[in-house]
Order: C-alpha cells, then structure tokens, then sequence
C-alpha cells in the first residue's frame, strides 16, 4: 500500500478588520504602548485584537491573554464587534494550537454574534475558518459549503484579499478531494490577486500551495522553487509556523528526487521548528514525511520510529489526516517485513479512520490481505502434510521390502513370516487410518473455525453495514417524497445518492456470497451473472443480454472464492461499461475452453470507441487489469467507433493434482 504524501497545503486563518490574514505589526512596542494608556473603549477592545493577531505569528503562547482581555472588555461594553473579532481571534489561536475542538467552539459564538449584527464581513471571517476546521477534519462536503459562502461575502464586499483568501482555501479542498484542475484554476486566481495586492502572508500560503500542485506533477525542482520563494517572505516576517511549513515541503520534495541526506537535514531543521513553537499538527506531518522517506530508502528501522512518532502524535491530537497516512505507511511497512498479521491489524485500524473521513466501503481491502495471510499459512501446512505423507509412505515401502525379503529364507519359515507380515500390514494400516483420521478432523475443524469466521463477518456486514445502507436509502426515499416542492437539482442529489446506496448493497451482496463459499464454480457465476443482468434489463430495457457458455465446459469446475469474485467483477465492470457508454442493443457474455485456458468475453454491438483515447488513471480498467493478474490471466480491450467493443479475459486452468 502507497502512502500519499502531504505536501503541507496552507490554509489562510482570517484574523478580521484591517488584517488581511494572521499578520504582524511593524513597530509592536509602540502599539503597547498605546495600548497600555489608552481608555477601557471600544478602540481599546479592538486594539487587543491586533496585538493578539501579531502575536499568534510571532509568539503563539503570547497571544491568548490579549484575545481574552479584548473579549472581556468588549462584553463590559455590549460592544458586539469586538466579541467577535476576539473570539475569532481566539479560535486562530487554539487552532495553530492544533485544539481543534477549542478553535470551533470559539469561531460558533463567533458566528452567533455575526447573525445578531447582520455583519456582511464577519460573515467573510468567521465562515472561512469553520471551514478550515472541517477540512482538517477531512469534512470536505461541509468544508466547501461554509467557504463558498464566505466567498459570497467577500464578493459583496468587493474585499479582493478576502476573496483571494477564499479562492486559495477553496482550491485547497478540490486538491484533497483529487479534482486538480480546479485546485490549479483557484490557486492561480488567488495568487494573482496576492501578487497584484503585495500581500506577503497571501503570497506565502500561494507560494507554498503552487509549489504543493508542482510536487504532485513531479516537477520537483519547480516545486522547491516555489517552496523557497515561501520561505524567504515568511522569514522576512518573522511568521515561523509557516517557516516550518516550507522547510518540510522542501525536505519533501528532495526526498522524492531521492537526495535523502539533503532532505533528511532539512527535516530535522523544520522538526525542531514545530517542536519550538508546539505546532502538533505540522509536526505530527513532519514525522509522517520522514518515515516515508525512510520507508522509500528500505531503512525500515528509522521508518518504523518516525512513523510510530507521528501516529502518537495524531492519536495524542486527533490530528485524522496524518493518523490515516501513518496508518497507510505501517500497513507498507509491516507488509515489506512480510509481517501479514501485523499488517492486517494496522489495514482494520486505516480503514476505520479513513471512513470515519471519507465513509469509503472497506470490506473488499480487507479480505484482501486476510485472504493473503490465509494462503500463505494454508501453503505452509500443505507442505508439511506432504513431508509427512512422504515420509509414511518411504517407511511402509521399507516394511514391505523386508517381509518379502524374508519370504525366501525358508519354506520351513513361510508360514510363520506370511503371519508376521500380515499382523505388521495390519498394524500398519490401523496405524495409517488413525493418522488419517487425525488429519482429517484437524483439518474439518479448521475449516469450521473458517467457516465460522466468514459467517459471522458476513453477518456483521450484512446487519450492520447493509442495514444502515438500508436506513440510509429509506431517509433519502423519505425526504423526497416528505417534501415534494424541494429544488429538482437537490432531488435529483437526493436520488443519486438513494441509487450509490442500492448499487452498494448489491455489490455488498455479492460480496457476501463469495465469502460464504470455499469455492464458486462455473454453475454458481452463471447463477450470479443471471442474477445481475435481470437486474440490468430492468435498468435498461431496450438492452438484450445473452449468456453463452461451450457445452464442454464443466460446469461443476472451481475456482477459489477469491478468484471466483474476481472473474464476475470483471464482467460486472464490463457488462455496466457497455450500459453507460456504448448505447447498444445488444451485450453478449461468452466463456469458452481453449487449450490457453478460459476464454471469457464481453461483447456489446454499441458505438463503440478509439482505444487509444482511454486514460490508464482511469479506476474501473486498471481494476479489471489487477483483477486479471491476480487470475494470472490477461485482459484486452478491443473497441473501433461504429463497430462495438471486446473486453476479453484469458486465464488458465488450475493444474488438479490427482491423488492415489
């Protein structure tokens, strides 16, 4: 499993009124001063938001004292604006203290204060950063709405900074969800807004975020660049939160190009950083990086400790991000080691992390790696099992020599050898049924437990997983039928996510039924296909399908239930391929005995399409192609504009061992 890097993307913290985002003063002394003599009024409320605003870049731990007398001077005078620009404040500070649940409970009074005073601006502020609360969460969805609004704002305004501000969080979030044409489209826009403002902490957080885009092309050196252009200005300014940002991104990008000592010192330098300024979060990613690289340069001592640093740390903060990719790395690890059993814990323990982020169907993955470390301990027993058989039939062969040896010596001596002989051969097959027996009960209860195991998982699935499927399907049935004059595009949401749910269950299903069976032969995958091309035709109606197998097949031929389920994905891929895309009249499903193998083949009369226009990213063929290997098979595409398409599986036959 390959972890996914992350290249410190920065989100802006929006610090309200004429800051622009977390920014420093010139001449903080001076301010102070005036501070410290000016009367307990609203300016003077407004005045601690400042001060607090340049210490949370400069001085973190300096900053909450400034935000609390702000607020508390703001509530003695009912003075609305100055409790929430200073709970806002408050809110930037818990969040680069990476206390998350503190920063969102400051930014909602926050907001409650907004909607009492109607403030257009607030309303800029305080929903960019809920936002950002949701995206390190991973609550891309909730992120998203919360940052378009605030962009409406900023847009009402006609605040060019803030709108800048809300292009760069946006394209931000399209990066995290995988839609990199518009992460590119909004992070150009807003750095060229910052660029043409001259807004150093606008040009930082572009810089660093070009440079992020850049890694992801591979384009290191470019990346590195953009990363040192960052550095400088947040040097210049003294802002060491995002010093330590682009130190880690640079040390990111040498490891990519493989220069590991060069990137290893200036990890180290971008740690000690975090380490200084308590940034768990930043810190916790540096770790996460550094065992990476390690990982990648196989010194899987040192990659072990960073990545167990930085999933304490995630564990310790709640950081979900970086727990995810240390989880992903160790699953990588444990897997080099050869370690299945250790990697199969840390896969259940990604997994559970990564729903809890994005709620992506995990059960496929998992009986993945637990069918690997199966296999490898049920190959280690068949060996043994003929070591042993082996070696009883070597000494029932030297038995037998030496009785029929000693048949010769004398005819006075025959009877009593031909007694001796049979008594032995009788020994010898008692001693041979029981052994026999004791393998063969070892073996039944194996299978039980097994058995027992695939039961209950697929109980645990079926009742738990496909009854909140089910519960999901019937609220989304409920609320479009509960509210009938809703907006058709929200329907039409409501409908596509009712359909998700229902094709889930179905494929939850087939699931289940694979690991309900030790093996699935020819006759139970044309029992599943029927059963899914019905549920194609009403789906399609104007859609023939024909399922056509050679008589000399055997139908009662097996496959495990691993490869079982692989060979009806493949054509579940296909056959769904021709449904959305070729627009035919007819599908046809063939499987065929060829002296290579199995021959199964798609094959759909629509309008086809040039085969060399598809993409390799795309997930559905590069599914059917890993499919295909792991069958040890091959899988070809054939397809010509007018002339329909061909999706053709070659696999060969298990060799069947006949035993005497």
């Amino acid at each position: 499993m390959k972890t996914l890097f992350y290249f410190g993307f920065a989100f802006f913290l929006m610090a309200s009124l004429p800051l622009h985002s977390q920014e420093t003063v010139s001449n903080i002394d001076s301010l102070l001063k005036v501070l410290r003599k000016h009367p307990a009024d609203t300016s003077k409320a407004l005045l601690y938001q400042k001060v607090g605003g340049h210490y949370n870049v400069t001085q973190l731990d300096s900053a909450r004292t400034f935000f609390e007398q702000g607020l508390a001077l703001s509530e003695k005078l009912s003075y609305q604006k100055g409790v929430w620009v200073n709970r806002n404040g408050l809110g930037n500070y818990f969040e680069r203290k990476t206390q998350y649940d503190s920063a969102m409970y400051q930014y909602e009074r926050a907001l409650d204060v907004v909607k009492e005073t109607n403030s257009t601006k607030g309303f800029a502020v305080v929903l960019n950063n809920i936002a950002t609360i949701y995206i390190r969460r991973g609550e891309y969805e909730t992120a998203l709405q919360f940052l378009f609004d605030a962009l409406k704002a900023e847009e009402t305004l006609n605040n060019r900074n803030g709108i800048a501000q809300a292009f760069n969080n946006i394209g931000v979030v399209y990066y995290y969800t995988g839609n990199f044409d518009q992460t590119t489209n909004y992070l150009t826009k807003a750095l060229e807004i910052q660029e043409a403002l001259g807004n150093y902490d606008g040009l930082i957080n572009g810089y660093n975020n070009v440079g992020a885009i850049y890694d992801y092309q591979k384009q290191y050196d470019e990346a590195i660049q953009s990363y040192e252009k960052g550095l400088e200005i947040a040097r210049s300014i003294g802002d060491r939160k995002m010093e330590a940002t682009q130190l880690s991104n640079i040390a990111l990008a040498y490891s990519s190009k493989k220069e590991y000592p060069k990137a290893e010192g200036i990890f180290q330098e971008a740690v000690a950083l975090r380490e200084k300024i308590k940034d768990y979060n930043g810190e916790a990613f540096s770790y996460q990086g550094f065992g990476q690289m390690y990982l990648n340069a196989k010194n899987f001592a040192k990659a072990k400790f960073y990545l167990d640093k930085a999933f304490a740390l995630a564990e310790a903060h709640d950081l979900k991000l970086v727990k995810k990719e240390a989880l992903a790395a160790l699953v990588e690890y444990y897997e080099a080691q050869k370690d299945y059993q250790s990697a199969n814990a840390y896969l259940y323990r990604y997994l559970a992390v990564k729903d809890s982020i994005l709620n992506e169907e995990k059960t496929k993955a998992i009986a993945e790696l637990e069918t690997q470390y199966e296999t490898e301990k049920k190959e280690k027993e068949i060996v043994a099992q003929r070591a042993q058989l082996a070696e009883k039939d070597l000494e029932v062969r030297r038995k037998n020599t030496l009785v029929y040896g000693g048949f010769g010596l004398a005819l006075v001596l025959a009877l009593l050898g031909y007694l001796v002989y049979n008594q032995q051969k009788l020994k010898n097959r008692q001693l041979k049924k029981e052994g026999e027996l004791k393998t063969a009960l070892a073996k039944i209860e194996t299978q039980n437990k097994l058995q027992e195991q695939r039961l209950r998982i697929s109980r645990d699935l079926h009742d738990n997983i496909g009854s909140q499927l089910t519960f999901i399907i019937s609220s989304l049935d409920n609320l479009r039928f509960g509210f009938p004059d809703m907006k058709e595009k929200l329907s039409q949401k409501l409908s596509g996510l009712s359909g998700f749910a229902s094709q889930t269950i179905y494929e939850l299903r087939d699931t289940i039924w694979a690991m309900n069976k030790n093996d699935i032969s020819f006759e139970d995958l044309q029992a599943r296909i029927g059963n899914f091309t019905n549920q194609a035709k009403s789906a399609s109606a104007k859609t023939r399908f024909e399922f056509v197998m050679d008589e000399g097949i055997d139908r009662q031929y097996t496959f495990t239930s691993l490869e079982g389920i692989n060979v009806y994905r493949i054509i579940q891929e296909a056959v769904n391929n021709s449904m959305k895309y070729a627009d035919a009249s007819t599908v046809q499903i063939k499987i065929s005995d060829t002296t290579d193998g199995f021959h199964i083949a798609v094959m759909d009369d629509g309008k086809g399409f040039e085969v060399a226009s598809v993409s390799d990213d795309g997930n559905g063929l590069k599914n059917m192609q890993k499919r295909a290997r792991e069958l040890g098979g091959t899988l070809t595409l054939a397809s010509e504009a007018e002339s329909g398409t061909q999706v053709i599986l070659q696999i060969p036959k298990k060799l069947v061992i006949l035993e005497t």
